[in-house]
């Protein structure tokens, strides 16, 4: 219907592009329009700054956006707990400035659509209050049910959890910066559950974030391999004969997790005043030695029946609710020569360890904060619900501390 342009006319299209760019350019930095960031084509809304019906309440915006659109928030600090349950990007004018804070009153971001993008953001105290116990450990600065997001650009900092995803796939991650927090993946959360393993849950795509200063390596298909020291967060998916050595995790969710891994070693690390732990997923034939656990939530969870991996000559000491935990079809684990010291500080450090429908798993020569001479009795709980009281035994208590090697 139209001809080829002439060379004069593309010479005019161009100049006039120019013009148009330049000119919304210098309007931008005097303040007389709205920057629109990342896609020009999709319907933006503005939240803050001085622009007519400009939104004062990010979930306002989010409420009225349509799916593709974009929120834009300009600086400033926002108390809120967002809720997005349609696929937007979200996006803040800058990380330093832009603020989003969840008040301690549950998740400061709840994702539950699919297909979101959230960037340019410090994303701070999502939590239910200061004290860290089982009904608050799951709250997060960004917390999500749904798939296909990408979490880019962005401060994630003093939440209980930084990232928490529960059963989803493809979320991508990168050039965060976590301060106090970290990355977790669950097949469930509060409700406690056994649930089947599905390895799609983990296989995420992580890379060029950082933790207190140290880099978080998410490594996954891979084997042989020793993770730097510079490691302040390790999540490994699916991987074989992985080396963790002279690590130091401190101050951050899940300092360690291996799912789905075989034959791989964390040792004389500290792994230490964090709300996560070593997490084994699904995973057997892995050693955890010579580490010490101190002020954690937990020190070391083997779960979602993860067999045949051995714990030893290792001290969990002051961390507030268990030293280690089994559970949920978690068999033949070798629990031995470790020092357990004053864990479990709302019970008193009556119970340090605990089990739960896991069987044949042998406790042995562990000592138990004070001298024994009688077997000590290990509770926890069987049967179809987790609800018949059950026990196992330390046959041979210390009576005394090992005096285990330095860590670091």
């Amino acid at each position: 219907m139209f001809g080829i342009p002439s060379k004069k006319m593309l010479v005019f299209i161009l100049l006039l592009m120019l013009t148009t760019a330049n000119s919304f350019l210098a309007k931008a930095e005097k303040g007389e329009c709205h920057p629109v960031y990342p896609d020009v084509a999709t319907n933006v809304l503005y939240v803050g700054g001085s622009g007519e019906n400009n939104y004062t309440k990010i979930q306002d915006a989010i409420d009225d956006a349509n799916p593709g659109d974009t929120v834009f928030v300009y600086n400033g600090t926002y108390y809120e707990n967002l809720l997005i349950d349609k696929p937007i990007k979200l996006i803040g004018e800058d990380k330093e400035g832009t603020t989003i804070d969840g008040k301690k009153q549950g998740n400061t971001v709840c994702v539950i659509s699919e297909n979101v993008v959230i960037s340019g953001f410090t994303i701070t105290n999502g939590s239910l209050g200061d004290e860290l116990g089982d009904e608050n450990w799951f709250y997060a600065g960004i917390r999500l049910t749904a798939s296909n997001s990408t979490i880019c650009g962005n401060n994630i900092c003093n939440n209980t959890l930084g990232v928490f995803g529960k059963k989803v796939s493809n979320v991508t991650i990168f050039d965060n910066e976590f301060t106090g927090d970290g990355i977790v993946f669950s097949l469930y959360d509060n409700e406690k559950k056994p649930v089947p393993f599905c390895e799609k849950y983990f296989m995420q795509n992580v890379y060029n974030n950082t933790v207190n200063g140290k880099r978080i390596y998410y490594y996954k298909n891979q084997k042989d391999v020793n993770v730097p020291e510079d490691a302040g967060q390790v999540i490994a998916v699916n991987c074989q004969n992985i080396t963790m050595r002279c690590l130091s995790l401190l101050n951050a969710d899940y300092g360690c997790a291996l799912v789905n891994c075989s034959d791989c070693v964390v040792e004389y690390s500290n792994i230490s005043w964090g709300d996560g732990m070593v997490w084994l997923i699904h995973s057997k034939n892995n050693r955890i030695q010579h580490n010490q656990f101190l002020h954690n939530f937990e020190g070391i969870c083997i779960d979602c029946k993860s067999t045949k991996n051995v714990v030893q000559y290792n001290t969990f000491s002051n961390n507030k609710r268990l030293g280690v935990i089994v559970e949920y079809q978690s068999n033949y684990n070798r629990i031995y020569k470790n020092n357990f010291i004053e864990n479990n500080q709302k019970d008193n450090s009556k119970v340090q360890v605990y089990f739960i429908n896991s069987y044949f798993n042998e406790w042995d020569q562990n000592y138990w904060g004070k001298p024994r001479v009688f077997p000590k009795i290990i509770f926890g709980k069987i049967g179809l619900f987790g609800n018949i009281p059950w026990f196992n035994f330390d046959l041979h208590p210390l009576s005394e501390p090992y005096r285990l090697g330095s860590v670091l």
